[in-house]
């Protein structure tokens, strides 16, 4: 439901001006000089109207609050909430989730809320649930050890997407209920949670502790198809990807080909590949020469032995990245496309 455009935002938004950090790269590390009595950092992703915000912050004065929202007018009644409570303890943020590791120093948040965010149903729209692994590893930037994120839903196909998605990124689960209020209301609301409670909608709500953990590198397909192209081609246009990359006859690398994101090219590529670093994978997508293993560890030095030229043995294509992700390095099939070199992009900064 599109939210009705709130009168005289502007100065409504100017009038709450203290609570909202214009700025908040700069306070990455610091967030403890807005209170420096607090004994805990916390963050709310998408706070909505306030309503929790208001109540969980005013409930622990003594805790520093961050609430994110990226929607004008409901941010607004959340400032105006917290103004006419007296809170001192909150500060709001107008930004995205994927953002928080240029707001945030690692360790520096102890606590994460979401609260009834977009299911995105969609299994193609997956990677924007924010309890999707791609959030989860920027979560495990920020959270300090044994930090948490609070979890609630009414949707029940997103709850249990997310009780299986959590723990293969290294968070273990407590407090796990598909419903909630069922002996009475418990905790603080948020105004959606309010009227599901009305209509004795059930609310899914779960605890998620974050735990040492290493992501191990994928070896199957689907798994590393799903993170190269998350990584290296979030900015690209659905219709463009469906189009060029994942229509049947199309690779992965076709990314690079049609100029779809910023890349280097043929002895530029070679180049940054003998200048990258960090633990290196190769693997291949498709058509694997018989007897080699989809993915394995591979050193600089043994890359640097490979033929330049595959093109001998039909659709070897092979990639190479960094176990993070960081960068990549593709070899085509093809002898008049490639090599190619790509770094993660960066994500876009809102001022």
């Amino acid at each position: 439901m599109r939210m009705r455009k709130k009168k005289n935002l502007v100065p409504r938004m100017d009038r709450c001006g203290a609570f909202l950090i214009r700025d908040p790269y700069d306070h990455q590390g610091h967030w403890r000089d807005l209170m420096p009595q607090a004994r805990e950092v916390r963050l709310e992703l998408g706070c909505g109207k306030g309503r929790f915000t208001a109540g969980t912050a005013a409930a622990e004065p003594d805790v520093l609050f961050i609430a994110v929202e990226r929607v004008p007018d409901a941010m607004v009644v959340a400032m105006e909430r917290c103004v006419n409570a007296g809170l001192t303890n909150v500060y709001f943020i107008d930004a995205n989730a994927d953002q928080l590791p240029y707001f945030f120093a690692p360790g520096e948040v102890s606590r994460i809320y979401i609260n009834f965010c977009d299911p995105w149903p969609s299994n193609r729209h997956a990677k924007r649930r924010l309890t999707h692994g791609n959030f989860l590893r920027l979560y495990r930037q920020v959270l300090c050890e044994g930090g948490q994120i609070h979890f609630k839903t009414d949707n029940q196909p997103l709850f249990e997407f997310s009780v299986e998605e959590l723990p293969q990124f290294g968070f273990t689960l407590s407090e796990v209920t598909r419903n909630l209020h069922e002996n009475g209301p418990v905790g603080v609301m948020t105004d959606y949670e309010a009227k599901f409670y009305e209509l004795g909608q059930p609310i899914n709500r779960c605890v998620a502790t974050m735990v040492p953990w290493e992501e191990p590198f994928p070896t199957d397909r689907k798994t590393l198809k799903n993170r190269w192209l998350d990584t290296f081609a979030a900015d690209v246009p659905e219709d463009a990807l469906g189009k060029h990359v994942l229509a049947e006859g199309n690779y992965l690398w076709h990314i690079f080909s049609w100029d779809l994101v910023p890349h280097l090219s043929g002895d530029e590529a070679r180049q940054a590949l003998r200048e990258a670093s960090g633990e290196t994978y190769l693997f291949y997508y498709e058509y694997p020469p018989e007897g080699t293993p989809l993915a394995r560890p591979i050193t600089l030095e043994e890359l640097a032995a490979l033929p330049a030229d595959q093109g001998a043995i039909f659709g070897s294509d092979w990639y190479v990245v960094d176990k993070d992700f960081n960068w990549t390095y593709v070899q085509t099939h093809e002898e008049e496309c490639g090599p190619y070199f790509c770094r993660r992009p960066e994500p876009e900064m809102h001022g």
